[in-house]
């Protein structure tokens, strides 16, 4: 007996593990006949799984393959035996209601419903088990009802995340929102759960109507309780979400004059506001920070900040001149006096060098500047980079092309491993075929399509191709070398110079395959010169003659934008959109056009915003 003991106990793992595998095995077997709706094989090994496990999960799903064989009978004696030989009364009296529904009984499934509920006892756990099995059938009012009894029973603060939950299933917004709003002033950490889960909810919303609901009964919560400040935050994020910086931005400065500790969020929405270029909305919050004076936590760096965005507003806009140019060196200028010269300021010493350099033409002045940038003391490294990427760049701006690539050269050997260093390899790259070394640079450029940085990657595979598929149409590469020249005065920004060599390929080289190429350019010459007219001419000519061309999508997603934005031809836009959607399915714009054709969709039926609450 002793031998026979030790033989079992030596045997168990091994006997254990196979009676494991078995059920794995069965388990796979049975998953496949179920997705292939083979419901008779699939119930049979799901009906011996469940005997071996007396999982409820394997349960339902055998019942599920019940209903589609369909087997009423034996699923209903399958839950009676259930009924027999659990206390868990009320999961089976679910599954009885399923089968009754199935059959059409409704009334019938109603009572086993009801029954279910009837059956919970004093236990809490109890609750939201019969929920969840509610939910799993997608009886969402009958998970409601169980929510609200165990309220009832226990404490009328329970189950508001649970609710809110079942309400959205529901589709009942009004609802969902009331227990969010009472679940997040129990605690203030909540509120970032419920932005998570709002989130889904918003991105349904295509007209809009869920987000006017949802700050339409916020505000309502505002008025009846003043008090709970994490109700006005939530109302800022909601405004956030359909980009009303106007009214986000209002109701933020309004609620840091009442409390006196909002200036971080003031301070990120006036970052979000600049991110998302509405720019006199940014400059509010901004202006408001640095108002509260030197001395307030937040004033350093939204001057910094503050700087950054008139610097990008002037990058971004058409027709920059003379007036604009000096208004912003003066800014700059400014904006050293009150910050000083430091680490910090790094930064924004290198965008005003480009300024000099680019713009007001002053490459000397951008070189002293960022000579004396580098002797600060305190900088660190990848600041020092920046300012040296910066002066190589004006290397190049000035003509000191040899003088760029020895100064490229150090920057990246001193930034090996970061995105810096990427960045510059691609700006060297870039000069080699400025300079007409084009297999040196492809080859550059093939190199970086490993870059962790995508925007990286896709401009150096672009100008690799763009490179490989003309030197190989023209030996000579000469049309190439005139394109790259222009290539090289657009990066200078001297306008003039690059539509006159642009004008020679084709007078001189009028079947070349570059000739969409350099409508292309001119195009983008035309719009930064805001000349959005002549621009569009050349872009549908792309669109129309050459839409096989690597060029074709890109063409006709500008040309789509400037209908849209700048034309004022909206009909047109969404011709455009919807023809990128069905001519070139795998374009990298195929997404954003989807979302200005819905745009465009429903601007006629755009609902107006609450309007907001300033002083509460």
């Amino acid at each position: 007996m002793k031998i026979l003991l030790r033989i079992l106990f030596l045997l168990a793992p091994a006997i254990v593990w196979g009676q494991n595998q078995d059920l794995q095995n069965k388990s796979i077997l049975a998953s496949q006949y179920y997705q292939n709706k083979e419901f008779g094989k699939a119930a049979e090994l799901y009906e011996q799984l469940y005997a071996s496990t007396k999982s409820e999960g394997y349960f339902n799903i055998y019942l599920d393959c019940l209903m589609g064989i369909p087997d009423y009978e034996k699923a209903e004696k399958e839950i009676k035996k259930g009924l027999r030989g659990s206390s868990a009364d009320s999961y089976w009296y679910v599954q009885w209601g399923f089968v009754k529904k199935a059959e059409g009984q409704d009334k019938e499934s109603v009572k086993m419903y009801e029954k279910a509920i009837a059956s919970l006892s004093g236990n809490p756990a109890e609750y939201p088990n019969l929920a969840n099995q509610f939910i799993n059938r997608r009886e969402f009012e009958f998970a409601e009802k169980v929510y609200l009894k165990g309220r009832s029973a226990q404490n009328p603060g329970l189950y508001n995340y649970e609710l809110a939950r079942v309400y959205y299933y529901m589709r009942n917004y009004d609802q969902m929102l009331k227990e969010y709003l009472d679940w997040v002033k129990q605690k203030e950490s909540n509120l970032e759960i419920v932005k998570s889960n709002l989130q889904s909810v918003l991105a349904m919303d295509n007209d809009q109507e869920i987000s006017k609901q949802m700050k339409n009964y916020t505000l309502k919560r505002i008025q009846e309780e003043p008090g709970q400040i994490i109700y006005t935050r939530l109302l800022i994020w909601l405004f956030i979400q359909d980009k009303n910086f106007v009214a986000a931005i209002r109701q933020a400065i309004a609620l840091d004059k009442r409390t006196g500790e909002e200036e971080s969020n003031v301070y990120s929405l006036a970052n979000v506001a600049a991110s998302n270029k509405n720019y006199d909305e940014a400059l509010k919050a901004y202006d408001y920070l640095i108002d509260k004076g030197k001395k307030a936590e937040y004033y350093n760096i939204a001057s910094q900040q503050r700087m950054q965005m008139h610097y990008d507003r002037f990058v971004d806009e058409d027709n920059q001149d003379m007036v604009k140019e000096n208004e912003l060196k003066e800014q700059f200028k400014q904006t050293f006096n009150i910050l000083g010269l430091s680490p910090g300021t790094s930064e924004l010493l290198v965008e005003y060098a480009h300024l000099l350099a680019f713009y007001m033409n002053q490459p000397t002045e951008a070189i002293q500047v960022l000579t004396d940038g580098l002797k600060m003391a305190g900088i660190n490294l990848l600041q020092v980079s920046a300012m040296k990427a910066e002066l190589s760049d004006v290397y190049v701006y000035s003509g000191e092309l040899w003088d760029a690539v020895i100064s490229y050269s150090q920057v990246i050997e001193s930034n090996k491993a970061n995105a810096l260093g990427d960045d510059v390899k691609l700006k060297k790259a870039k000069l080699g075929y400025y300079m007409g070394n084009f297999k040196w640079a492809k080859a550059q450029l093939d190199a970086l399509r490993a870059s962790t940085s995508k925007l990286i990657a896709n401009d150096a595979m672009d100008l690799a191709l763009f490179i490989s598929e003309n030197l190989e149409s023209d030996s000579t590469a000469t049309p190439l070398k005139i394109f790259a020249r222009a290539d090289l005065q657009l990066f200078r920004n001297d306008f003039p110079a690059a539509m006159a060599t642009l004008d020679s390929i084709v007078q001189l080289y009028p079947d070349n395959s570059l000739i969409d190429d350099v409508d292309f350019r001119k195009a983008g010459i035309f719009q930064k010169q805001g000349k959005y007219a002549e621009a569009s001419v050349l872009l549908e000519s792309i669109v129309k003659d050459h839409s096989w061309e690597m060029l074709a999508d890109n063409a006709l997603f500008q040309l789509a934008g400037i209908y849209q934005n700048k034309l004022n031809k909206k009909d047109e836009a969404m011709k455009l959109y919807k023809k990128m959607l069905t001519d070139y399915p795998g374009s990298v714009y195929v997404v954003d056009s989807r979302n200005e054709y819905r745009k465009l969709e429903d601007a006629e039926n755009k609902t107006e915003q609450p309007v907001p609450l300033d002083k509460k």
